[in-house]
């Protein structure tokens, strides 16, 4: 992606921008926060550092911010859980080349639990949209329950087209293999 002329395209849609973050903010933003971000939002946050309400703010690593963080990311535990408690059929169907579709209740629930933190992260970028900690080229979703995933962009560059360029066009491109490496993620969105 040519982040100069993205950076272009956006500041003449109204989206503002801050000096780009340095490779140290970079450092502790992913020590803080505890995640890495994929190369080319990394790249891109390095050049322009994009600002507004629904920006999530990485720069700001106050207590509140981190328990808001933090927060999200109970919220995607959550998500699961209802999803296992009002749907556990659809969440069975949905994840039976990995876990039994015949444990019990409990033992579906830990399965589901164990899958979900060993696989990466979803992190805030815009609203609800997220990436996944530190996986390059990979779709950026959004998340309300497992059975609620919704493609935002094949990747970042895509992503930012269908956000705030072409957000009446927005076309996902394959992502089929861009989530091989996502853990349960694959299962669920692929």
């Amino acid at each position: 992606m040519n982040n100069e002329l993205m950076v272009e395209k956006l500041k003449k849609i109204g989206v503002y921008f801050e000096e780009g973050l340095k490779n140290e903010e970079i450092s502790k933003i992913e020590s803080t926060f505890g995640f890495k971000f994929p190369k080319e939002i990394a790249e891109f946050l390095s050049f322009a550092y994009p600002r507004g309400d629904f920006f999530f703010n990485y720069r700001n690593m106050s207590k509140e911010n981190i328990e808001h963080f933090n927060k999200f990311q109970q919220d995607v535990k959550e998500g699961f859980l209802f999803d296992i408690e009002h749907n556990i059929s659809s969440m069975k169907a949905m994840l039976g080349d990995i876990i039994d579709e015949d444990l019990d209740k409990e033992s579906f629930t830990n399965e589901v639990m164990n899958w979900l933190d060993n696989s990466p992260k979803l992190i805030p970028f815009y609203a609800h949209r997220c990436f996944f900690d530190g996986i390059d080229n990979a779709p950026i979703v959004s998340f309300w329950q497992a059975n609620d995933i919704i493609f935002y962009g094949s990747d970042f560059e895509n992503y930012l087209e269908n956000e705030f360029l072409k957000p009446n066009d927005f076309i996902i491109e394959e992502v089929s293999a861009k989530i091989e490496e996502t853990g349960i993620w694959s299962y669920i969105v692929g």
